[in-house]
């Protein structure tokens, strides 16, 4: 009986291993550098240069590499052509990648079912380009092909007046197959991105966007229908920025959660993402919503210019310095624990975001370090002199004892400055109302700490018109004797 299962076993073993070399030869026959050039560039419309491709009898196992791609700008037929053999110059590049690695498992093919151990880009370099009448580099990879035979057919049905068939919606009953993957994505990959139409130029660096151990199973969809997700990335601008909601920004991310491809109900492909995204380090300069912070008019006459600093560079650096948890799906994004610990303040925000439309709806504390209550204080001093010289009570009034008092409000339990603002509009153009503390006039509560003393000048002023009065009728009492 051993020795039966033990042929049985040998026997498989050498089947596996038959079909892997069969499989390995068909690689190494039908894949190589020009056939896939070729079949590339007659795809993108693009001159393709691949300098090794990486294939041998165990390749079904041990995977596929593509090393050395470079990919150019759009070309025409006569330009393919005449390109043949050359290499792709430097200034031409739209796409550019060290390798291209491709793992799969043959085993779990014999159960109908589809596995990638790794589809992963090396170094990708990417070029978009926009140009000065708004077309892209890339806008031709996106318009349809002209239709031949049943194609054709149905679009001069549809041009006849007859109703076309609706395009229907992806759902997980589409794929066939169970899905396992264990790692797709990108590692140290750049994006470089000029707008010729503004004169602007941002890069994306140092990006790594994986999607691994995903499992989706059309037949339990309840219970395998996950990606898990992690990002890491670097963005900047290069050079100023002439329209949006910042001016200039150098900014790392670094995200980790989770997403479920297909809704539930539905079936349908309708993505919901969950993540817990921090930034260890990052800067920038001109945010739009911090700056209608210190250009709000109710803080502007209450403490001066104060907030001003909110306006010029900020930045940060730590593993807790910067952090949010967002979930996202059909374009509605929220927003919850956000916090970002900047040099003199602290932000804390959650809310929702429009991702269409940019619309805004979230709240914002701000939270001051406790070295910045001293300028405050100061700013306060300056408004209170003020209203004490409008009001003509400068020389009754102490500007200090009222400055305290109207920095009371402002104050939290911890001795910080706070203030609670509620943010709508757009990205590109928030608006921010303060909603803590509910701040009056200035002068009011000028009014109300001086009072007391004003009451006091007048008795005081009184009482001494009446001594000097009497002092005059006793120097004129002898003459009228």
């Amino acid at each position: 009986m051993l020795k039966r299962l033990l042929k049985i076993f040998g026997g498989l073993i050498a089947f596996i291993v038959i079909i892997v070399i069969i499989a390995g030869v068909a690689l190494m026959l039908f894949v190589n550098k020009g056939l896939i050039e070729g079949q590339m560039e007659k795809a993108l419309s693009r001159h393709v240069e691949i300098k090794k491709i990486s294939v041998g009898i165990f390749s079904i196992v041990s995977g596929v590499e593509v090393m050395q791609v470079k990919i150019s700008n759009y070309k025409s037929p006569r330009e393919l052509e005449a390109l043949k053999g050359k290499p792709v110059p430097p200034g031409d590049i739209f796409v550019s990648m060290e390798s291209l690695r491709l793992k799969l498992r043959l085993r779990p093919l014999l159960k109908k079912q589809f596995e990638i151990k790794e589809l992963v880009l090396y170094g990708p370099v990417v070029n978009v380009v926009k140009s000065k009448d708004g077309a892209f580099n890339f806008d031709d990879l996106m318009r349809k092909k002209k239709p031949a035979g049943d194609e054709t057919a149905k679009l001069e049905k549809k041009k006849s007046g007859q109703a076309a068939e609706p395009k229907k919606p992806f759902t997980a009953d589409d794929i066939p197959v169970a899905v396992t993957v264990g790692e797709v994505g990108v590692k140290d990959g750049t994006l470089n991105y000029h707008d010729g139409k503004l004169d602007q130029r941002f890069q994306v660096y140092k990006l790594t966007a994986l999607a691994y151990d995903i499992q989706i199973d059309p037949q339990n969809l309840e219970k395998k229908d996950r990606v898990k997700l992690k990002i890491y990335m670097a963005v900047k601008s290069v050079g100023p920025v002439k329209t949006g909601s910042v001016q200039s920004f150098d900014i790392t991310l670094d995200a980790a959660g989770s997403a479920k491809p297909f809704d539930l109900k539905t079936r349908r492909l309708d993505p919901e993402v969950s993540l817990h995204a921090g930034s260890p380090e990052g800067e920038f300069t001109g945010l739009q919503i911090l700056n209608t912070i210190a250009g709000n008019n109710v803080l502007g006459k209450y403490i001066g210019d104060q907030l001003s600093f909110l306006k010029g560079k900020q930045s940060w650096k730590g593993s807790d310095a910067a952090s949010v948890d967002i979930w996202y799906k059909g374009g509605q994004a929220r927003l919850s624990k956000g916090n970002l610990n900047i040099k003199e303040a602290r932000l804390l925000f959650g809310g929702a975001v429009n991702i269409n439309t940019k619309a805004l709806d979230s709240d914002l504390e701000l939270e001051l370090k406790k070295e910045r209550n001293g300028a405050v204080k100061t700013g306060i001093r300056k408004q209170v002199e003020s209203g004490l010289k409008r009001l003509g009570a400068k020389k009754y009034a102490n500007p200090d004892k009222i400055a305290e008092a109207a920095m009371k409000p402002l104050v939290n339990k911890e001795g910080m400055i706070s203030m609670k603002f509620k943010v709508t509009g757009s990205m590109n153009k928030p608006d921010t109302a303060l909603v803590h503390p509910q701040l009056g006039s200035l002068d009011d509560i000028i009014k109300q700490v001086a009072g007391d003393v004003l009451i006091e000048a007048g008795k005081e002023a009184g009482t001494k018109a009446v001594e000097k009065g009497g002092k005059k009728l006793l120097k004129k009492l002898p003459k009228l004797f």
